[in-house]
């Protein structure tokens, strides 16, 4: 008496199995998110400041100077742009859970009372009779929220610089006047805070796999 035979194993068709999916990367601490989101949301904003401050610094400038710092400035505050946009997507989304709220909802409120500080401050030294001193109390403002920024999610760049931009107008409106503090104001601070920018941007670009940074994908071996 013959013994049936079990189902035949289906042969080996040659499809390609599926490649082992990626393993989600752990979450991130809800400072750390905020500190990659400041990182990018915020320097674009620093990057918008600086072009200001360097445009302001060329308005004051004759002749020739002018024409050159304005499109040298134009330039690179381009460049910073283009490169933000291309190299630092996808590496700061909105974080999220309670933390992640709070710590925005913090970020928020120091933003909108440095914006606030910005628009009023110059009308405050125009009005005292100093109006030179307009792009200096502009500059004043940023240095806290840097500092406060700093404070809620450890982005260490920020410490002297926020420092530097709080502390170097106070110096310079009691060294300067007319258009030499707008120049000097305005250059210092635009280089400082786009450089600040860029290096934020950079940071950014470094946390992005290989292949979304432009390395080539290893051929697929064929069937």
């Amino acid at each position: 008496m013959g013994t049936t035979a079990g189902p035949a194993e289906p042969a080996d068709s040659g499809a390609a199995r599926p490649a082992a999916s990626t393993p989600e990367p752990p979450a991130l601490a809800p400072a750390e998110a905020w500190s990659r989101r400041i990182r990018r949301i915020g320097g674009f904003i620093q990057t918008a400041f600086s072009a200001l401050w360097l445009l302001r610094a060329s308005l004051a400038l004759p002749g020739s100077a002018r024409d050159a710092l304005i499109v040298t400035s134009g330039v690179a505050v381009t460049g910073v742009c283009a490169y933000a946009v291309r190299a630092t997507a996808g590496t700061a989304p909105r974080p999220a859970g309670g933390q992640a709220r709070r710590i925005g909802r913090s970020v928020t409120v120091a933003t909108v009372i440095e914006l606030a500080a910005a628009l009023v401050l110059p009308v405050i030294v125009t009005a005292a009779g100093h109006p030179d001193w307009a792009l200096p109390s502009v500059v004043i403002t940023i240095g806290p929220l840097l500092l406060w920024l700093d404070h809620l999610s450890c982005i260490p760049r920020y410490r002297p610089i926020g420092w530097t931009l709080t502390a170097g107008p106070l110096v310079l409106i009691t060294a300067l006047q007319g258009p030499a503090l707008a120049v000097t104001t305005g250059l210092a601070a635009g280089a400082l805070l786009l450089g600040t920018a860029a290096a934020g941007f950079r940071d950014l670009a470094r946390l992005r796999p290989a292949h979304r940074r432009g390395r080539p994908r290893p051929r697929q071996k064929a069937r």
